[in-house]
């Protein structure tokens, strides 16, 4: 079974529908995102008729019947990728392909669109694998409503770390950063005891960088081989290059997250002396005199008394003659 990193986020590559209903081209993205960083390659199982009313929304309905792969292929699909040792997962919009898919899935992902599809997700929770939920279009309280019905449906969830939320903002035709509002991951962080992640529906990778930077734990985004196609979802997609920057940035980002307690860390202690100033006299003073300001100056390196000791200095008595520029002890003071 998949687990979530501790060292690192989960990256999610979704392919969507941006293999246009090629077999073929859905094998090359999978292939291409998972040799790139990927750890999940995401697939959408859908068809027509089980997805949208046709009486209603033609024009969707063909939209989606053209984009279909056979039951054969997503079998061929799913079994290409674990022979290859890539997790394969799949939103699942009907039934009939949980039955035909489930057994290959590391993860289950739940689109936005079916947050609220209870039936479908209470399957899902029943496979006690990793389940992620999206959350666009829907709001804090709608979010709670579902969280709490997956916890009550599979109590062990949040302990064996199998639970993802992610921030999402439905925005195909408007794919902009300023609408991904990425301060709900802390929001998310504060309600749920979960995994906290981002789906990210806009150009370019700036985004899915701020995410990991603010702590997310799983980041999701569309994959293409060629942003210029004609299909919406390419050009809000990643290519290889975009991929390996934001996986080669993931491996990084904990490291640089680093220690929370300010201290002077070890790499830090030569160049302590190095930067700081120490207090030295400016000129030759004999025994008896008493330091003032006037008396001083303040270079590097800190060597002798520190400019911290500023106040233990000024207005004290030598015990010896001391000449300019000679590093201070207080041995010397009286």
């Amino acid at each position: 079974m998949f687990k979530f990193f501790d060292d690192r986020a989960t990256l999610i590559a979704e392919i969507g529908g941006n293999h246009e209903g090629s077999i073929n081209k859905a094998k090359d993205l999978m292939f291409e995102a998972a040799e790139n960083g990927a750890d999940i390659i995401k697939f959408q199982s859908y068809s027509g008729p089980g997805l949208v009313n046709k009486s209603l929304r033609p024009d969707r309905f063909e939209h989606f019947e053209s984009f279909m792969l056979s039951d054969d292929q997503w079998i061929d699909l799913a079994e290409t990728a674990v022979k290859n040792n890539i997790h394969f997962s799949s939103s699942l919009w009907e039934e009939r392909y949980f039955n035909l898919l489930d057994k290959y899935i590391s993860l289950h992902k739940v689109g936005s669109g079916d947050l609220n599809n209870f039936l479908m997700i209470k399957k899902l929770i029943s496979t006690k694998k990793p389940l992620v939920l999206s959350s666009a279009m829907s709001s804090n309280d709608q979010l709670k409503i579902m969280y709490d019905f997956v916890l009550a449906e599979d109590p062990n969830i949040i302990k064996e770390n199998r639970l993802g939320i992610l921030q999402c903002t439905a925005m195909y035709d408007n794919p902009s950063f300023h609408n991904v509002h990425l301060s709900v991951l802390k929001t998310f962080k504060d309600q749920f005891d979960c995994m906290i992640g981002f789906s990210n529906h806009a150009v370019g990778i700036n985004p899915c960088l701020m995410a990991l930077a603010l702590g997310a734990q799983i980041i999701e985004f569309h994959y293409t081989s060629s942003k210029d196609a004609a299909f919406r979802d390419h050009k809000l997609s990643f290519n290889a290059a975009d991929l390996q920057y934001v996986a080669q940035f993931n491996r990084e980002v904990m490291d640089m997250h680093g220690d929370s307690c300010k201290k002077i860390h070890y790499d830090e202690q030569e160049n302590t002396k190095e930067f700081r100033r120490g207090i030295f006299l400016n000129s030759n003073l004999k025994k008896g005199s008493i330091i003032n300001y006037d008396n001083l100056t303040f270079l590097r390196p800190e060597e002798g008394i520190s400019m911290w000791d500023l106040n233990k200095v000024i207005g004290k008595k030598l015990r010896v003659d001391v000449s300019a520029l000679e590093p201070l002890s207080f041995e010397f003071l009286d």
